[in-house]
C-alpha cells in the first residue's frame, strides 16, 4: 500500500479485442474497487509483450513495465476470455515472463472470466498456472452468457451480475489488507475447487 493507506489494485485484461465482454467486467469491478477506497491501475497492454524467451538476458521496457506494474500492486484482478478449453494464450504469456522474477509470489489474485459458459476450464488452469508461480488466488468467478447481460455498447446492466462483481471486488480488496491467514483460507477453498493440489500453495512466511 501507498503511504496513505491505499490499496493498489492492477487490473489486467486479457482480451485484445478493443470491446471484450472481459473488459465490460473488469470496468464494473474497477467502479467497485474506487467505491471501497482503493486504487485502480489498469493494465491494456499485453499485446505489448514479446513471446516468451528465457534466453533473452534484456527482455525490453514492455516486459520491465509489466513487472513493474505488479511489484508495485498490492493485488491484482485478471480477466481472461476462455480459448478451446483454456485461457487466452497472450495471458500465459504474460505470466511466464515472471515465472523466474517473482513479482506475483504471495501476492492475492482474482480470476474472472466471461464468456459463454462462464470460463470454467480458463479459470481452472490460471488457478494451477497462478498458484504454482506462488500467487495466493483469492477469488475465481465466471460470467456466461454476458451478452444477455450486457446493453447493446456492451455495458454490462445486469442488476445480480453487478452486484456480484461488485462483491468479488470487495473481497479482492480486503484480501490485500486483511490478516493474511485469513487470506490463506480463501486461497485454499479457490485451489481445492479448481482441483489443485493445496501442497503448491505458498506459504505465508
Amino acid at each position: 500500500m501507498n503511504g496513505g493507506g491505499e490499496v493498489q489494485v492492477l487490473s489486467v485484461c486479457g482480451s485484445l479485442q478493443e470491446r471484450s465482454a472481459n473488459r465490460a467486467v473488469l470496468d464494473v469491478v474497477g467502479a467497485a474497487i474506487v467505491d471501497e477506497g482503493a486504487h485502480v491501475d489498469r493494465y491494456d497492454d499485453l499485446g505489448d509483450l514479446p513471446p516468451f524467451n528465457p534466453d533473452l538476458d534484456e527482455p525490453g521496457d514492455a516486459v520491465r513495465d509489466w513487472r513493474a506494474r505488479i511489484e508495485a500492486a498490492d493485488a491484482v484482478v485478471i480477466a481472461s476470455p476462455e480459448y478451446a478449453g483454456s485461457l487466452a494464450g497472450v495471458v500465459k504469456n504474460a505470466l511466464d515472463w515472471i515465472v523466474g522474477s517473482g513479482e506475483l509470489y504471495r501476492k492475492p489474485v482474482g480470476l474472472i472470466s466471461a464468456g459463454t459458459s462462464g470460463g470454467y476450464h480458463a479459470r481452472r488452469v490460471l488457478v494451477q498456472t497462478l498458484t504454482w508461480q506462488g500467487a495466493h488466488v483469492v477469488a475465481s468467478l465466471g460470467i456466461d452468457a454476458p451478452k444477455t447481460k450486457s446493453d447493446a455498447r456492451g455495458v454490462i446492466t445486469d442488476r445480480p451480475t453487478i452486484t456480484d462483481l461488485a462483491a468479488f471486488a470487495r473481497l479482492v480488496v480486503r484480501a490485500a489488507s486483511r490478516n493474511a491467514r485469513w487470506r490463506l483460507d480463501l486461497v485454499r477453498t479457490v485451489v481445492t475447487d479448481a482441483g489443485v493440489d493445496p501442497e503448491h500453495i505458498a506459504p505465508l512466511e
